[in-house]
């Protein structure tokens, strides 16, 4: 289950990222337009804590870089890794079979 940053979390991060009384992504720098996204440094999924170390704001398309590029596949082959570990049996599929059905 994904821990969320808790309010005063979200508000230390908010006061951190603040340039010239305006709020700027701690990722490429550029002023946010509209409300920051809370990101965690190291993602939730990895064992990543809710805290004010963790958090981060960043701007819509340096969240959706980071986490789609980034977090995403590091989390798929975590997974993956962990069901490995626990000899977890992969999803059965159907013989290969030729045209009159033999199995190759």
């Amino acid at each position: 289950m994904r821990r969320e940053f808790s309010a005063k979390v979200k508000l230390a991060a908010y006061e951190r990222c603040q340039k010239d009384g305006k709020p700027h992504c701690e990722a490429c720098g550029l002023r946010i337009v509209g409300l920051p996204e809370y990101d965690h440094v190291k993602p939730d999924g990895l064992g990543g804590e809710p805290t004010l170390e963790n958090c981060q704001c960043l701007c819509g398309k340096c969240h959706r870089i980071k986490t789609h590029e980034n977090d995403r596949p590091i989390m798929q082959k975590a997974d993956n890794q962990r069901k490995a570990a626990a000899n977890a049996k992969k999803k059965w599929k159907w013989p290969k079979r030729k045209m009159d059905w033999t199995v190759i």
